[in-house]
Formats: structure tokens, C-alpha cells, sequence
């Protein structure tokens, strides 16, 4: 199944064929009050955070079958602990499963010990509705800035959709990207969600699906 074929790795967007980059922070909007840069601009959290949730949920249904893949560089001593923020996250359901693994296949040019590895959780067996995405989404949005902005989720998390077979990642606060086996798959997103397309990757995303929303739109004029 390509889902579960998939490499878990940035930059997610070009290691695909179907994919899209979505801008999330806005360009408008500051990140700091002023130019001392000692007070955030909640306004661009707050914008990013409803943007990134938008983008979601017009990705995942509520009764979605999906799982989470989180993982964290190692230099061989680190682990995903018990009381991570991932796992609290995520409701204590009859068919979860979590799988701890360790990588070496995973940007395995910058290992440079043997020690070395990405630690990943796989967290099986979840609906939609078992996560607290909103939590999630907005730890990942802060993770960047240090204190002042909390929770944060430090490392990577991949939200696989397995009923309508891709995959969801939010990268930092500037962008998501969101990959599929099939192009028809990412039509919809594309047609919802052209205004946030990042600009950089604007030529690439349209070349592939430009012709397929012209037809879409012809078909429902």
C-alpha cells in the first residue's frame, strides 16, 4: 500500500509526484509587535494556526482511519519518552497500537555515528476524532520560537490518512505540505485552497493540476 511505502522525510513536497505546498504564516502579518522583537504578534499565530486547522479538516474527516508518525533525531541516548506531548495528545482508544522504531535510512547523510538515528512512534488504530489537532497543529506552529510560546512539539509529525490515502505535514509556522498517491486525490485541496499555494512552488503545483481544475470547472459550469 503506498501509504505506508512512503519516506517519512523532508522536504515531503519534492520526494513526491502529487503534492501540494501550502503557505501557512501570513505574509502580511508580522511575527513581532516591533522591531525589538521581544513581543510575539499573536494575531500571526492565531492566523496561522486557523489556516493550518482549515487546510486539515478539509483533509481529514472526522471518521477517517489514520495514524501519526513522530520522530526525533537521536544521538543513540535520546528516546520519545512516555510523557511526550504526542502522546497526551491522542485519546486512549480500544485499537491504538504504538510501535517505537529506530531509523537510519532517514537523512542518513547527516548520521555521522553509528549511534546516531531518527526514533520514531507510530501510532496506530486512531480515527480523526481521537486527536486533539488543534493542540497539535498549534505546538508545532511554536516550536520554533523558544520561550514565550508553548507547547511546542520538537522533531517531525506525519498524519497518514489511510481512508483517503495521504499524507499531512505541517512543517513549521511558514508551511504544510500534503502528498497523495493519485492526483485526483489532491484536486479538491488544490481547488479550496489556491490562495495559500507558497509562491516559490506556484509554477510546479499548477503545471500539475491546473489542467485537471480546468476540466472540473468546465464539467460544473
Amino acid at each position: 500500500m503506498w501509504i505506508d511505502d512512503i519516506t517519512l522525510k523532508q522536504p515531503l513536497f519534492y520526494n513526491n509526484s502529487f503534492a501540494l505546498r501550502l503557505e501557512i504564516g501570513s505574509p502580511n502579518v508580522g511575527i513581532w509587535t516591533d522591531s525589538t522583537r521581544k513581543c510575539y504578534n499573536e494575531t500571526y499565530f492565531s492566523d496561522a494556526l486557523t489556516r493550518a486547522l482549515t487546510i486539515f479538516e478539509s483533509a481529514f474527516s472526522p471518521d477517517d482511519d489514520i495514524s501519526v508518525v513522530y520522530q526525533i533525531f537521536s544521538d543513540g541516548r535520546r528516546k520519545i519518552k512516555k510523557r511526550s506531548l504526542i502522546y497526551q495528545q491522542i485519546k486512549n482508544t480500544p485499537n491504538k497500537t504504538i510501535e517505537l522504531t529506530d531509523h537510519r535510512d532517514l537523512y542518513a547523510d547527516d548520521l555521522l555515528y553509528k549511534k546516531q538515528c531518527w526514533r520514531r512512534a507510530t501510532i496506530s488504530g486512531l480515527k480523526t476524532a481521537d486527536l486533539e489537532v488543534e493542540n497539535l497543529l498549534s505546538a508545532i506552529l511554536n516550536t520554533d520560537f523558544g520561550k514565550g510560546r508553548n507547547p511546542t512539539l520538537r522533531g517531525e509529525c506525519y498524519f497518514l490518512n489511510h481512508s483517503k490515502n495521504l499524507v499531512l505535514f505541517l512543517y513549521d509556522d511558514r508551511g504544510m505540505d500534503i502528498v497523495a498517491a493519485e492526483k485526483p486525490t489532491l484536486v479538491p485541496l488544490y481547488n479550496a485552497h489556491q490562495q495559500w499555494i507558497l509562491d516559490y512552488d506556484r509554477p510546479q503545483i499548477e503545471r500539475i493540476f491546473a489542467e485537471v481544475s480546468g476540466e472540473h470547472n468546465i464539467r460544473h459550469t
